[in-house]
């Protein structure tokens, strides 16, 4: 897998509606984006997804392999960013 496949998102969710978003190619960037969340902002919860790009599965065919989960706490958002780069 190349690194430039990488492509990183989260999403910023409070009320069910979208308050701040950021995709970018970018580790240093995103880590720096995800540091800009307000989490006294309750209640919140952040959309974490990282795409490692479009790969041959096991049943022969090209799909888009990810991970990606819903966070309410930092602690937990950075763990699972930090568990998604060591598959990257």
């Amino acid at each position: 897998m190349t690194k430039n496949k990488l492509n990183l998102t989260f999403r910023v969710v409070k009320n069910g509606k979208t308050i701040q978003r950021c995709q970018t190619r970018s580790r240093r960037r995103f880590h720096n984006r995800i540091g800009t969340i307000n989490w006294q902002n309750k209640p919140l919860k952040v959309h974490l997804r990282v795409n490692y790009g479009r790969q041959l599965c096991n049943r022969g065919c090209v799909c888009n392999f990810y991970n990606d989960g819903m966070y309410e706490t930092k602690h937990d958002l950075l763990s699972a960013f930090a568990a998604f780069m060591e598959v990257a």
